[in-house]
């Protein structure tokens, strides 16, 4: 019977441990390793591989036996990519597609395990590419000059890709995870990449790696009140913001989104940091007069918390006149609104108008500012070499991404089968031929 206890109570200690809270720490950990494995994508790999071969160009470096084999290989793809003539790129055949793809699939392997930053940084490709005569014998970037030069790179990259449909969220998810803002200056830049990073990782749904990370900036943010912010002025289209009050704006905005992090936690503390947050936010954006999607969202939700369901309406009457919702959005807020009427605010944060939806608008809205910015005219104002360059080689590389996924089958090549046949029967044949 004692044996029968020990064992009752051994068990039931096991289970109660098993049960207990993840820490903070711990649930941070996880998230870093589902960040790395969701990089291990389709659409992720081909992407490294046209990096690669842009920055492995003029490498001096003997590198491993197996990039040797691949290196001539590597040459010809960015021979493709990097034009010398700027202004008329050289455009890609359908065999030049079918070609790329067929050269990615036998180096699949290398190109999953190697670290695209042990290559030269892409600003020592293109000037090596477009320098004159003197800035060629300049010596590539090493050191932390390099970790610097790439960490921009990606940074830049990363902010790109969100206005291209090819490249998209999941190669500006892959480009944000390669940056260290530890090793830019304290900047305007500095915050915009850890704001940034924190954007992206919300929506990927890694809200703990999202936390800490705008965390890390709202420290920043507080120890360098005096930071000029020009751009993001710019890009959140507040012209008529002095900097003092711009301040304000983007120290609210990090709240706000730490705030939708907690928010979509599972503990009872997540959510009465989120609501802290979200007053936070609201205080800042009330005091420098700010009227948009993303308040009126937010006041809905303390409104609806707190049972002012007056209030809570009038708040999603402005956000109905959006531009950025959906007519099928549109008829949510609709049928919101006609929930208040007779029934408690409570019960529609748990349905129609929910901590999801709440989260979609306000992505929604961030992700439409970074898309308009002119970011080739920010580039050129940071003093950034090779600006149109870069823009060459990114469209290139965006329309190589399309035109890889369309021809990357057998059964791709039939789809456009008639399309090569009407060029010719030898052309069409080659294609075939290259896919085996």
């Amino acid at each position: 019977m004692k044996h029968f206890i020990l064992l009752f109570f051994t068990i039931s200690l096991l289970v109660n441990c098993s049960g207990e809270e993840k820490t903070d720490q711990e649930l941070l950990k996880l998230d870093k390793k589902a960040l790395k494995e969701s990089l291990s994508s389709y659409k992720i790999f081909p992407y490294k591989f046209v990096k690669i071969a842009v920055r492995s160009t003029f490498t001096e470096d003997k590198h491993s036996e197996e990039f040797q084999s691949f290196k001539s290989t590597l040459n010809k793809l960015s021979g493709k990519l990097l034009s010398h003539d700027i202004s008329e790129p050289k455009k890609l055949s359908i065999l030049d597609y079918i070609s790329v793809y067929r050269d990615y699939k036998k180096m699949e392997n290398f190109i999953i395990k190697t670290d695209e930053d042990q290559f030269p940084t892409i600003t020592d490709a293109l000037n090596m590419m477009y320098g004159d005569s003197i800035s060629r014998q300049r010596p590539y970037y090493s050191g932390e000059a390099k970790e610097f030069v790439q960490s921009l790179e990606h940074t830049v990259l990363s902010t790109i890709a969100i206005a291209g449909k090819s490249i998209g969220k999941e190669i500006s998810l892959y480009e944000c995870s390669k940056t260290n803002p530890d090793y830019l200056p304290d900047s305007e830049i500095k915050t915009l990449l850890h704001y940034f990073r924190g954007l992206l990782f919300f929506e990927k749904g890694l809200y703990y790696l999202s936390e800490d990370e705008i965390s890390r900036n709202i420290k920043w943010l507080e120890n360098n009140k005096g930071i000029d912010l020009p751009y993001s002025r710019e890009i959140f289209e507040w012209g008529n913001l002095n900097n003092e009050e711009t301040y304000k704006g983007v120290h609210g905005l990090n709240h706000l989104f730490r705030g939708f992090d907690r928010l979509m936690m599972d503990r009872e503390i997540d959510e009465e940091r989120a609501l802290k947050d979200f007053e936070v936010f609201l205080k800042d954006a009330n005091e420098i007069g700010l009227e948009n999607e993303i308040i009126w969202s937010v006041e809905t939700y303390l409104y609806l918390k707190n049972e002012q369901k007056e209030k809570a309406i009038a708040s999603l009457t402005k956000l109905k006149t959006s531009s950025l919702l959906s007519s099928k959005e549109k008829s949510k807020i609709d049928e919101s609104i006609a929930y208040l009427q007779d029934r408690d605010a409570e019960s529609l944060l748990n349905g129609v108008y929910d901590k999801y939806f709440l989260a979609k608008i306000a992505t929604k809205y961030m992700f439409s500012k970074l898309a308009e910015v002119e970011w080739k005219k920010v580039l050129k104002e940071q003093n950034v070499p090779h600006v149109d360059e870069m823009f060459v080689v990114i469209n290139n590389v965006a329309y190589l991404m399309d035109n890889m996924n369309l021809y990357m089958t057998k059964e791709g090549i039939e789809e456009v089968g008639e399309d090569l046949k009407n060029k010719g029967k030898d052309l069409f044949d080659k294609a075939k031929g290259l896919m085996d």
